[in-house]
């Protein structure tokens, strides 16, 4: 199954919900309010995508991905990342374990293509995606945020994500209880909230 290119059907709804719920939220929003949340509309593109982009910057993650496909043609084939050698995708920034990760994903990706995702549970969506070698639940939910477009994806161990609520917070080291709970309010549209928490750091959209 192919993903949304556009942005989310529920897209105003969210936002309409944060600035009624949350004045501070709503002060993001307006800030860096377009362009909305879109992706690749290719569930295997934005798994490989966020693992490139894995425990390093936004800006390191881009230019790695941008050789990536170069190398590739210019253009995602799954069926040639299969092929390629240890040594030309260590050329272009990747590490062993990612390299093992994306050709995991690549040799599952007619499987994951054919998914009917829209008929799963949250859990049930995870739990597939993170059998994959090196595909964790931070990897699993951006798949669920940029590629399925599931509206309530709170991906809580994101370090951008836990910054930006310790700076609307006033304090430093929150702890994971205290992040949930502060994010309670942004339900059912956290997945919108998360958006703009990383919106207002980073001046160019991100693209999974």
């Amino acid at each position: 199954m192919r993903g949304p290119r556009t942005s989310p059907i529920w897209w105003e709804d969210a936002k309409t919900h944060l600035r009624n719920v949350d004045s501070k939220m709503g002060q993001i929003i307006d800030s860096v309010e377009f362009p909305p949340l879109q992706g690749f509309g290719d569930i295997v593109i934005t798994l490989c995508n966020a693992v490139v982009g894995q425990q390093i910057s936004s800006k390191a993650a881009e230019s790695i991905w941008t050789r990536f496909i170069d190398l590739i043609g210019g253009e995602f084939n799954s069926n040639i990342v299969i092929q390629l050698d240890e040594h030309s995708l260590r050329n272009v920034g990747l590490s062993r374990m990612k390299i093992r990760t994306l050709k995991e994903i690549c040799e599952c990706a007619e499987f994951l293509r054919t998914v009917e995702w829209e008929l799963l549970t949250e859990e049930d969506i995870q739990s597939i995606l993170t059998k994959t070698w090196g595909v964790g639940p931070w990897t699993a939910q951006m798949a669920m945020i940029f590629s399925l477009h599931l509206p309530d994806i709170f991906p809580e161990k994101d370090i951008g994500i836990i910054r930006s609520i310790e700076a609307m917070q006033g304090k430093k080291d929150i702890n994971q209880i205290e992040l949930l709970n502060f994010a309670e309010i942004w339900r059912p549209y956290r997945t919108c909230a998360v958006w703009y928490l990383w919106r207002q750091h980073d001046a160019d959209p991100v693209l999974y």
